[in-house]
């Protein structure tokens, strides 16, 4: 990692704090890649051990795992000699109870894997703080929403949502009264 990413990464992580996560359990983290392309699986070996070296903020977990908080996708281009650049691109997403919510992603260049990893390892923690709240909320308003369009009594409000609509439990008439919701 250059000077400028550790300086940046220890910023965005001590901020991870800040916006209510990592405090009692690192944040759960899948990731994803295309496991036949060789430079794709070399970068995600990396990045993977990037994550590992941060287990107070994070924790690596299985895709098929259902706490997973985050999903990280990524994939390289394919190299065409050993002097390639390495061009790789990476999407990320909270993983809700019913829902996915894009959080942030990106592409880069660089010479090696290591230096792609050191970047997306800095990028997905800046944008972890910078959308973890909106994207929270708006996965519980979709959350509630749903449930309330599927059923004909309540649905409980979720947490993050409850003291904007003032009550634990609420159904479709009582949340059309209050206006609905903006994600």
């Amino acid at each position: 990692m250059t000077k400028l990413q550790v300086v940046l990464f220890v910023a965005v992580a001590l901020d991870l704090h800040g916006v209510g996560l990592a405090k009692d359990e690192p944040i759960k983290i899948s990731t994803i890649t295309d496991a036949s392309q060789p430079a794709s699986t070399e970068m995600m070996k990396l990045f993977r051990q990037k994550i590992a070296e941060h287990d107070t903020l994070f924790k690596l977990v299985a895709n098929n795992d259902a706490s997973a908080g985050i999903i990280f996708q990524a994939d390289c281009m394919s190299h065409q000699s050993k002097d390639d650049a390495y061009v790789c691109f990476y999407t990320l997403h909270y993983a809700g109870a019913t829902n996915r919510t894009f959080m942030g992603g990106g592409v880069n260049a660089a010479k090696t894997a290591s230096e792609i990893a050191d970047s997306f390892l800095a990028s997905v923690a800046q944008d972890i703080v910078e959308g973890m709240n909106n994207a929270v909320r708006t996965n519980a308003v979709e959350y509630l929403e749903a449930c309330l369009f599927l059923t004909q009594s309540s649905c409980a409000v979720p947490e993050v949502l409850a003291p904007e609509l003032k009550v634990e439990t609420i159904n479709f008439s009582q949340y059309l009264q209050k206006g609905g919701l903006k994600k």
